[in-house]
């Protein structure tokens, strides 16, 4: 079996400067650390840690870090993940930083110290660089449900874009020209490019008539839902006439605001959400929303992550763009009629 002075002698390389490749150590050149990968993937050569047999060829354990598990959202990536995984032989380990990026820090540390096969990553709020070692060192990486910029990881996302172009186009078709969209965190890429779906749409139709609302208050969560529309009709009243929520749980929280303020849905206000959360078929009324295939995304991102650690094959990066779609129930009314 290969060790480290096999790797170090292959790539012309010191055994330093092998172990500098393999902690993600920023103080190597580009072209030395293509050498020294090159000859770790030549020599099949894994480094030995205190848990793991000199004889395995792998851990079998996949690294997930994944915002919250809270609700419907990234629990069902999470079970389609480790559905997979389970079927190819492999285990996860699941982490929750619960959007705090010193806790993504030390999440990713201990990751890449116990040296995982591969490593699924949810949305990041902290900087790039918290995974930029992870491609130096050889790790494969597979990212889901967020968009990164000029780093060579496999992708799994939503088309969040097409998906609030579709969601404002559908209240559009429906006659709604006033509309109090609730936005999430604008840390989120996802809320993020939901808003860029709406722009989208509006500078296409180039309708005058068309206004929209932005709540005054950002997030995920029923709270924000329901302080937004209460906040919006104290300082403002009732100026619209259809609500597009970033998620379904914000939409819940309006239909409430809007009940206990004598607003019936849909007769006086539509609404429109996005997820097509497991309830969204239960509540009253039914909902209509914006579905994302969220167990396609979870088996996604582990079919792509378990290629990259079982097959040694280089091969570019994947960009993988699920499509999004509107479910159609009851919450919106047809007000050309």
């Amino acid at each position: 079996m290969a060790n480290i002075r096999d790797v170090a002698k292959m790539a012309n390389v010191s055994i330093a400067t092998v172990s500098r490749v393999l902690n993600g150590n920023e103080n190597v050149s580009e072209e030395t650390r293509r050498k020294v990968l090159n000859a770790i993937k030549k020599l099949n050569y894994r480094p030995t840690i205190s848990f793991r047999t000199a004889s395995s060829d792998l851990f079998k354990t996949i690294g997930i870090l994944i915002p919250d598990i809270r609700g419907y959202h990234y629990s069902d990536i999470v079970m389609a993940i480790e559905e997979y995984a389970y079927t190819k032989g492999f285990d996860i380990m699941l982490a929750l930083p619960k959007w705090e990026v010193d806790i993504e820090q030390h999440i990713l540390d201990q990751y890449f110290r116990r040296k995982v096969d591969g490593v699924i990553l949810g949305e990041l709020f902290g900087s790039y660089k918290l995974i930029e070692r992870f491609k130096r060192g050889g790790i494969p990486m597979v990212v889901v449900d967020f968009q990164v910029d000029e780093i060579d990881f496999d992708t799994v996302n939503v088309d969040n874009v097409s998906g609030g172009y579709q969601a404002i186009k559908y209240l559009y078709e429906h006659g709604h020209k006033k509309i109090l969209f609730i936005p999430g965190p604008q840390q989120s890429p996802a809320a993020v490019d939901r808003e860029k779906g709406i722009r989208k749409f509006i500078d296409k139709v180039r309708d005058e008539e068309i206004e929209i609302f932005y709540g005054t208050h950002r997030g995920y969560n029923s709270e924000h839902g329901w302080v937004s529309v209460v906040q919006h009709l104290k300082e403002h009243g009732l100026n619209f006439t259809a609500i597009f929520a970033v998620n379904d749980w914000t939409a819940i929280g309006a239909i409430d605001a809007l009940k206990d303020n004598g607003i019936r849905v849909p007769e006086d206000v539509s609404i429109i959400g996005f997820d097509d959360a497991p309830f969204a078929q239960y509540t009253n009324p039914r909902l209509t929303t914006v579905m994302q295939p969220r167990w396609e995304m979870g088996t996604t991102a582990a079919q792509l992550l378990i290629e990259r650690i079982v097959d040694k094959k280089v091969r570019l990066p994947r960009n993988i763009i699920l499509p999004a779609k509107i479910i159609e129930r009851e919450s919106v009314k047809d007000i050309n009629k």
